[in-house]
Protein backbone atom coordinates (compact mmCIF):
# COMPACT_ATOMS: atom_id res chain seq x y z
CA UNK A 1 0.00 0.00 0.00
CA UNK A 2 2.86 2.38 0.78
CA UNK A 3 4.51 1.66 -2.58
CA UNK A 4 1.21 2.40 -4.35
CA UNK A 5 0.92 5.66 -2.42
CA UNK A 6 4.51 6.56 -3.29
CA UNK A 7 3.76 5.89 -6.95
CA UNK A 8 0.94 8.40 -6.72
CA UNK A 9 3.13 10.93 -4.91
CA UNK A 10 5.93 10.59 -7.48
CA UNK A 11 3.63 10.28 -10.48
CA UNK A 12 5.35 7.16 -11.79
CA UNK A 13 5.24 3.39 -11.43
CA UNK A 14 9.05 3.42 -11.13
CA UNK A 15 9.09 4.30 -7.44
CA UNK A 16 12.46 5.55 -6.24
CA UNK A 17 13.37 6.34 -2.62
CA UNK A 18 17.08 5.64 -2.94
CA UNK A 19 17.89 9.12 -1.65
CA UNK A 20 16.22 9.83 1.68
CA UNK A 21 16.94 12.12 4.58
CA UNK A 22 15.74 13.11 8.02
CA UNK A 23 15.30 16.81 8.81
CA UNK A 24 15.73 17.40 12.53
CA UNK A 25 14.21 20.77 13.35
CA UNK A 26 15.84 22.25 16.46
CA UNK A 27 14.32 24.95 18.67
CA UNK A 28 13.90 25.93 22.30
CA UNK A 29 10.68 26.46 24.20
CA UNK A 30 10.08 29.09 26.89
CA UNK A 31 7.72 26.79 28.82
CA UNK A 32 10.80 24.97 30.18
CA UNK A 33 10.88 27.53 33.03
CA UNK A 34 7.70 25.91 34.38
CA UNK A 35 9.65 22.81 35.42
CA UNK A 36 8.09 20.55 32.79
CA UNK A 37 11.31 18.82 31.76
CA UNK A 38 14.12 16.78 33.29
CA UNK A 39 16.87 18.77 31.61
CA UNK A 40 17.47 22.41 30.74
CA UNK A 41 17.51 24.02 27.30
CA UNK A 42 21.27 23.63 26.88
CA UNK A 43 20.64 20.03 25.84
CA UNK A 44 18.93 21.19 22.63
CA UNK A 45 22.13 22.77 21.32
CA UNK A 46 24.27 19.87 22.57
CA UNK A 47 22.22 17.32 20.63
CA UNK A 48 22.06 19.54 17.54
CA UNK A 49 25.85 19.77 17.64
CA UNK A 50 26.21 15.97 17.84
CA UNK A 51 23.84 15.54 14.90
CA UNK A 52 25.82 18.05 12.83
CA UNK A 53 29.02 16.15 13.63
CA UNK A 54 27.44 12.81 12.76
CA UNK A 55 27.84 11.39 16.28
CA UNK A 56 24.22 11.61 17.48
CA UNK A 57 22.24 8.44 18.12
CA UNK A 58 19.93 9.32 15.22
CA UNK A 59 23.00 9.38 12.96
CA UNK A 60 23.93 5.83 13.95
CA UNK A 61 20.42 4.53 13.21
CA UNK A 62 20.23 6.53 9.98
CA UNK A 63 23.39 4.85 8.69
CA UNK A 64 21.61 1.50 8.84
CA UNK A 65 18.67 2.95 6.90
CA UNK A 66 21.03 4.65 4.40
CA UNK A 67 19.47 7.96 5.32
CA UNK A 68 21.19 11.34 5.54
CA UNK A 69 20.51 13.51 8.60
CA UNK A 70 20.38 17.29 8.79
CA UNK A 71 20.03 19.52 11.85
CA UNK A 72 17.96 22.62 11.08
CA UNK A 73 18.13 25.53 13.53
CA UNK A 74 14.73 27.21 13.54
CA UNK A 75 15.05 28.83 16.96
CA UNK A 76 17.56 27.50 19.46
CA UNK A 77 18.64 29.70 22.34
CA UNK A 78 22.26 28.92 21.54
CA UNK A 79 23.65 29.08 18.03
CA UNK A 80 25.60 25.99 17.02
CA UNK A 81 28.58 26.93 14.88
CA UNK A 82 28.90 23.73 12.88
CA UNK A 83 28.97 23.32 9.08
CA UNK A 84 26.30 20.61 9.32
CA UNK A 85 23.63 22.92 10.79
CA UNK A 86 21.18 24.49 8.34
CA UNK A 87 20.34 28.02 9.48
CA UNK A 88 16.60 28.77 9.30
CA UNK A 89 16.58 30.58 12.64
CA UNK A 90 13.47 32.60 13.47
CA UNK A 91 14.36 33.77 16.98
CA UNK A 92 16.19 32.64 20.12
CA UNK A 93 13.46 30.38 21.43
CA UNK A 94 9.76 30.97 22.04
CA UNK A 95 7.97 32.67 24.90
CA UNK A 96 6.48 30.77 27.84
CA UNK A 97 3.08 29.50 26.64
CA UNK A 98 1.83 29.32 30.23
CA UNK A 99 2.03 33.11 30.39
CA UNK A 100 1.08 34.16 26.84
CA UNK A 101 1.49 33.36 23.12
CA UNK A 102 4.54 31.36 22.11
CA UNK A 103 5.28 33.67 19.19
CA UNK A 104 3.93 36.36 16.90
CA UNK A 105 1.99 35.53 13.75
CA UNK A 106 4.93 36.74 11.68
CA UNK A 107 7.30 34.40 13.53
CA UNK A 108 4.84 31.52 13.07
CA UNK A 109 4.71 32.10 9.32
CA UNK A 110 8.50 32.32 9.13
CA UNK A 111 8.88 29.05 11.04
CA UNK A 112 6.37 27.29 8.78
CA UNK A 113 8.20 28.63 5.75
CA UNK A 114 11.49 27.40 7.22
CA UNK A 115 10.19 23.82 7.03
CA UNK A 116 8.59 24.33 3.64
CA UNK A 117 11.74 25.88 2.15
CA UNK A 118 14.04 23.21 3.60
CA UNK A 119 11.96 20.45 2.01
CA UNK A 120 12.00 22.34 -1.28
CA UNK A 121 15.79 22.52 -1.09
CA UNK A 122 16.07 18.81 -0.33
CA UNK A 123 13.75 17.94 -3.22
CA UNK A 124 16.00 20.00 -5.46
CA UNK A 125 18.94 17.94 -4.28
CA UNK A 126 17.20 14.73 -5.31
CA UNK A 127 15.76 13.46 -2.02
CA UNK A 128 12.56 11.49 -2.62
CA UNK A 129 11.62 10.54 0.94
CA UNK A 130 11.96 12.87 3.92
CA UNK A 131 11.51 11.98 7.58
CA UNK A 132 10.51 14.65 10.09
CA UNK A 133 12.49 14.90 13.31
CA UNK A 134 12.87 17.43 16.09
CA UNK A 135 15.10 18.40 18.95
CA UNK A 136 13.80 20.89 21.48
CA UNK A 137 13.67 20.49 25.24
CA UNK A 138 10.08 21.14 26.32
CA UNK A 139 8.49 20.24 23.01
CA UNK A 140 6.38 17.36 24.28
CA UNK A 141 4.66 20.02 26.39
CA UNK A 142 3.96 22.27 23.40
CA UNK A 143 2.95 19.28 21.27
CA UNK A 144 0.49 18.13 23.93
CA UNK A 145 -0.96 21.63 24.14
CA UNK A 146 -1.41 21.78 20.36
CA UNK A 147 -2.89 18.26 20.31
CA UNK A 148 -5.41 19.09 23.04
CA UNK A 149 -6.42 22.30 21.29
CA UNK A 150 -6.83 20.72 17.84
CA UNK A 151 -8.60 17.53 18.93
CA UNK A 152 -10.69 18.80 21.84
CA UNK A 153 -9.40 15.93 23.95
CA UNK A 154 -8.53 16.50 27.61
CA UNK A 155 -5.08 17.78 28.53
CA UNK A 156 -4.68 14.77 30.83
CA UNK A 157 -5.22 12.34 27.95
CA UNK A 158 -2.96 14.22 25.53
CA UNK A 159 -0.05 14.59 27.96
CA UNK A 160 2.61 11.99 28.78
CA UNK A 161 5.85 11.82 30.73
CA UNK A 162 8.04 12.85 27.81
CA UNK A 163 11.60 11.74 28.53
CA UNK A 164 10.53 10.22 31.84
CA UNK A 165 9.06 12.80 34.21
CA UNK A 166 8.22 11.91 37.81
CA UNK A 167 4.62 12.11 39.00
CA UNK A 168 5.32 15.62 40.30
CA UNK A 169 6.88 16.64 37.00
CA UNK A 170 3.92 15.28 35.04
CA UNK A 171 1.57 17.20 37.31
CA UNK A 172 3.47 20.44 36.62
CA UNK A 173 3.39 19.70 32.90
CA UNK A 174 -0.38 19.15 32.84
CA UNK A 175 -0.92 22.29 34.91
CA UNK A 176 1.28 24.38 32.59
CA UNK A 177 -0.64 23.18 29.52
CA UNK A 178 -4.00 23.89 31.13
CA UNK A 179 -2.85 27.40 31.97
CA UNK A 180 -1.52 27.86 28.43
CA UNK A 181 -4.85 26.91 26.89
CA UNK A 182 -6.73 29.12 29.33
CA UNK A 183 -4.50 32.18 28.92
CA UNK A 184 -4.19 31.96 25.13
CA UNK A 185 -7.61 30.55 24.14
CA UNK A 186 -6.37 29.15 20.80
CA UNK A 187 -9.01 28.73 18.09
CA UNK A 188 -9.33 24.99 17.37
CA UNK A 189 -10.67 25.80 13.90
CA UNK A 190 -7.48 27.71 13.04
CA UNK A 191 -4.39 25.50 13.16
CA UNK A 192 -2.04 28.43 12.66
CA UNK A 193 -3.60 30.24 15.60
CA UNK A 194 -3.03 27.13 17.73
CA UNK A 195 0.60 26.78 16.62
CA UNK A 196 1.27 30.47 17.20
CA UNK A 197 -0.19 30.54 20.69
CA UNK A 198 0.80 27.21 22.25
CA UNK A 199 3.24 25.60 19.79
CA UNK A 200 6.93 26.01 19.07
CA UNK A 201 9.21 26.88 16.18
CA UNK A 202 10.10 23.21 15.70
CA UNK A 203 6.44 22.20 15.48
CA UNK A 204 5.74 24.99 13.00
CA UNK A 205 8.70 23.97 10.85
CA UNK A 206 7.64 20.33 10.87
CA UNK A 207 4.13 21.34 9.79
CA UNK A 208 5.76 23.40 7.05
CA UNK A 209 7.77 20.36 5.98
CA UNK A 210 4.56 18.40 5.39
CA UNK A 211 3.17 21.29 3.38
CA UNK A 212 6.40 21.48 1.41
CA UNK A 213 6.22 17.79 0.58
CA UNK A 214 2.80 18.27 -0.98
CA UNK A 215 4.06 21.21 -3.02
CA UNK A 216 7.17 19.40 -4.26
CA UNK A 217 5.68 15.94 -4.80
CA UNK A 218 7.89 14.38 -2.12
CA UNK A 219 6.66 11.91 0.51
CA UNK A 220 7.20 13.09 4.07
CA UNK A 221 7.17 10.62 6.96
CA UNK A 222 5.16 11.04 10.14
CA UNK A 223 7.21 9.55 12.96
CA UNK A 224 6.24 9.82 16.61
CA UNK A 225 3.91 11.96 18.71
CA UNK A 226 5.39 15.38 18.00
CA UNK A 227 5.61 14.68 14.28
CA UNK A 228 2.00 13.45 14.33
CA UNK A 229 0.81 16.66 15.96
CA UNK A 230 2.66 18.70 13.32
CA UNK A 231 1.12 16.53 10.59
CA UNK A 232 -2.36 17.14 12.02
CA UNK A 233 -1.75 20.89 12.01
CA UNK A 234 -0.55 20.73 8.39
CA UNK A 235 -3.59 18.71 7.37
CA UNK A 236 -5.89 21.24 9.03
CA UNK A 237 -4.17 24.05 7.11
CA UNK A 238 -4.03 22.23 3.76
CA UNK A 239 -6.06 18.97 3.73
CA UNK A 240 -4.44 17.72 0.49
CA UNK A 241 -1.05 17.60 2.26
CA UNK A 242 -2.16 14.33 3.90
CA UNK A 243 -1.89 12.64 0.48
CA UNK A 244 1.89 13.10 0.69
CA UNK A 245 2.33 11.80 4.25
CA UNK A 246 3.54 8.33 5.16
CA UNK A 247 2.95 7.12 8.72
Amino acid sequence: DMVVKLAGVQGTDQVDIARRCCLTFCADNGVVVEGVTQTDSSVTAAVARSIARGTGNICQMAKVARCDVFAVDVGMLTRVDEPGVIDRRVAAGTNNIARGPAMTRSECLRAIDAGRDTVRDMAGRGYRLIATGEMGIGNTTTASAVAAALTGESVQRMTGRGAGLTDAGLSRKVDAIRRALSVNAPDPADAMDVLRKVGGFDLCAMAGAFLGGAECGVAVMVDGFISSVAALAARRMEPESADFMLA
